[in-house]
């Protein structure tokens, strides 16, 4: 026993931490220990850090369906259309055998009611006056903790695949040099969940592989479930999942699907009860998707349009190509041939959003390229891979050099980018979109976005959980803006 005291005192004098509090010396071995809960701490509080908070009509039905089930047990809104939902938003709540309800999957907005009860309780407990300037609040925070938590799973993911410090660079660039921030945690769009599940999914997959266990499959086909009603277009995305299991777990595939029908038949039986189809009320959009001669056009502008383009809103990605031919080369088989797989898959979902008649509008009321964002958990995964092989030890040193100096760059750019549409797109006053100013170059959305907000914002203010006071506001004037 006495050596062992000797010994910790020893470790002590070597590290520095003689004489200090135990807690103290505690706190590296801490901060590694719960370093995903410090992540998720550090990019929610930025994530909810905004100079205006706007709410768009396609994402009124998630911020208000929580309440809808709280207060009234019913997943109708006829006790808000007319109330508290100004007409420009009429479109969002269509009217359907005399019960107004949600035109978009309810699935996000199922899965946030939990932080909706807590808030209204604080509320309730507290005797807090409730408004619609709440509801926005409220809709903030549970977008900021569903990209913050597939922030986390990058994360975890990444440190199945890489070191710690690659996997903490590779999460930190997803965070913020990505649409996740400027589209996914800014409103209660479809995407941030697809990031999230998607994300999510392939972590289990990933831990399956270094302990197989039945659990990881029932929590896969949980989360399949979910994937597949929260955004129909998306499920594309799936395929490489469902053929991990089919391939590889065929002896736990009943289990899978069996687990992804508790999930997944709640919202068909919504979906088939209310709108009397499988997809719900998103089968007039779905119903925009035709084959047009001018596909390949599409295909290009939602990559590198100025306007839309997913590399110009986060030029960092580009390095996500150079990772997906590094994958090859790992010697998982399993692991490989899943994320080989993503390839097509992404290709594919790209190809199908050129289908899409308004492809264009993935800027209308969000900033960047919003509809491929939910892929975009997988890029970062590819860009780890191009980061560990760029930055790994022992290489030329001018090779070294430039490798990160453009790594650098590329981040950087993509970080303004980002944020320019985080603080300063909320108030520019031109955010419509339309196929003539795709490609208009004068007309760049970043560009009106930075020289019009520089001049005109006024404060920025970091909230917290609803009803707790912000955190921190600089400024003056009013942060929350009515919804259009």
């Amino acid at each position: 026993m006495k050596e062992k005291k000797l010994a910790r005192e020893k470790m002590k004098k070597r590290s520095g931490t003689a004489g200090m509090p135990e807690f103290a010396a505690r706190l590296p071995d801490l901060a590694l220990k719960y370093d995903y809960l410090l992540l998720f701490i550090v990019v929610y509080l930025v994530y909810n850090t905004v100079s205006r908070m706007t709410m768009s009509g396609d994402t009124n039905p998630a911020a208000f369906l929580p309440l809808s089930l709280i207060l009234h047990q019913t997943v109708f809104f006829d006790a808000f259309v007319g109330t508290g939902l100004g007409p420009n938003v009429a479109y969002a709540f269509p009217l359907v055998n005399g019960h107004y309800v949600s035109l978009f999957p309810i699935v996000t907005p199922i899965l946030i009611t939990p932080v909706y009860a807590v808030s209204y309780l604080l509320y309730s407990l507290f005797a807090v006056p409730f408004g619609t300037t709440d509801i926005m609040l409220l809709a903030k925070t549970s977008a900021s903790i569903i990209s913050a938590l597939s922030c986390v799973f990058v994360y975890l993911a990444g440190k199945e695949l890489f070191s710690r410090k690659i996997a903490l660079i590779t999460a930190s660039v997803y965070a913020f040099a990505t649409s996740t921030w400027a589209v996914s945690s800014q409103a209660l769009w479809q995407h941030g969940t697809v990031e999230l599940l998607l994300i999510a999914m392939i972590w289990l997959i990933l831990r399956n592989e270094r302990e197989r266990s039945k659990y990881c499959l029932i929590a896969l086909g949980l989360l399949s479930g979910l994937f597949l009603f929260n955004r129909p277009p998306d499920a594309i995305l799936l395929i490489p999942v469902a053929g991990y299991v089919a391939w590889y777990e065929r002896e736990r595939l009943l289990l899978y699907a069996g687990s992804a029908a508790v999930t997944g038949l709640p919202f068909l039986a919504y979906n088939l009860s209310v709108f009397g189809n499988v997809f719900g009320g998103y089968k007039q959009n779905l119903d925009l998707f035709t084959f047009n001669p001018g596909f390949a056009g599409n295909f290009v502008s939602l990559l590198v349009a100025p306007n839309v383009g997913l590399l110009i809103f986060s030029p960092v990605l580009v390095l996500s190509v150079l990772g997906y031919l590094r994958v090859r080369t790992i010697s998982g088989t399993r692991i490989r041939n899943l994320l080989v797989a993503f390839g097509p898959a992404i290709l594919a979902e790209i190809l199908l959003y050129s289908f899409f008649g308004l492809w264009y509008t993935s800027v209308s009321y969000s900033y960047g390229q919003r509809f491929l964002t939910g892929f975009v958990p997988v890029l970062a995964l590819f860009l780890g891979f191009a980061l560990d092989d760029l930055l790994k030890p022992g290489q030329d040193e001018s090779r070294a050099k430039a490798a990160r100096a453009v790594i650098v760059l590329l981040v950087a750019v993509s970080v303004i980018i980002q944020a320019t549409g985080v603080f300063f797109y909320p108030l520019y006053p031109d955010r419509s979109s339309d196929p003539g100013k795709v490609w208009d170059w004068s007309n760049s959305i970043i560009a009106g976005s930075w020289s019009y907000g520089i001049s005109h914002i006024d404060s920025i203010t970091t909230y917290t959980f609803p009803p707790l006071p912000p955190l921190l506001h600089l400024g003056a004037g009013d942060t929350v803006q009515n919804p259009p």
